[in-house]
């Protein structure tokens, strides 16, 4: 059985309302973004802390104008 399986089988044990399938939610999703990040970083596709300004400036002058 592969780790994958394994994992299924031990999630669909926990009752649907168990408190920990919360946090292992929580731990999957931050692990999926932190591993999309990190390609993001090696295929190239980043940005300059100017153009992260630039482009929150823009997003909050739209908010404000609405």
């Amino acid at each position: 059985m592969s780790m994958k399986e394994t994992i299924h089988q031990w999630v669909d044990a926990f009752p649907d309302d168990h408190p920990g399938l919360r946090e292992l939610y929580e731990e999957a999703r931050l692990s999926l973004a932190i591993g999309e990040a990190e390609q993001d970083i090696a295929e190239g596709r980043v940005l300059t802390l100017e153009e992260v300004k630039q482009r929150m400036e823009e997003k909050w002058a739209k908010r404000r104008s609405a």
